[in-house]
């Protein structure tokens, strides 16, 4: 079983890390880890801002994603028009509360759900602001594309979010070698 549990240390360290079919994965990613992940065939669970950091790109596949309360599943800290995105790909978002799939951290969050089943636990808005008097959502990007579920797209949706004409590439976000230290076999 693998734990990945962020402690809020002070540290840098860049990495490129995947896990595989775990069983149980909690507080993904550690904030202050910077690089590229990947989340396979794994099962995540929170329920404030516990998929959340600050300069990673984070790619989640195949993955059951559960909500254990009222909250937030994502909390993206990108500051800057920089290269990371964080997406959930071919999941499953479902559980308890009643919750939304992300709020922005900071400025430039951006965080795609793409391909995945969205339960009845994610409210109709879909997305929030990080709170009434710091919105945050000057230069968000809250995508969606080809979800189903009674939490999919919405006419009730956010107005900063963004139903997406296509999905976004597992090379966008890892870049174009990830081949060589993301065993494909878990895709």
């Amino acid at each position: 079983m693998l734990w990945v549990q962020n402690h809020g240390y002070p540290r840098h360290t860049p990495c490129k890390c995947g896990a595989y079919g775990q069983p149980r994965d909690r507080n993904i990613p550690d904030p202050f880890i910077q690089g590229t992940q990947v989340y396979a065939k794994s099962y995540i669970s929170g329920y404030v801002d516990f998929i959340f950091g600050q300069t990673a790109s984070i790619w989640i596949t195949k993955s059951v994603i559960e909500t254990t309360g009222s909250g937030y599943v994502t909390a993206s800290g990108r500051s800057s028009n920089d290269a990371y995105y964080y997406v959930i790909d071919q999941s499953t978002i479902q559980g308890s509360g009643s919750s939304y799939l992300g709020r922005p951290w900071r400025n430039y969050a951006r965080v795609i759900v793409q391909k995945s089943t969205i339960g009845s636990n994610i409210v109709k808005a879909g997305w929030s602001v990080w709170s009434s008097s710091d919105t945050r959502t000057d230069h968000v990007t809250f995508g969606e594309y080809s979800n189903t579920g009674s939490g999919a797209w919405n006419s009730a949706r956010a107005s900063f979010a963004k139903q997406l004409s296509s999905a976004v590439s597992i090379s966008t976000v890892l870049g174009s070698g990830y081949t060589s230290w993301v065993d494909s076999t878990y895709l």
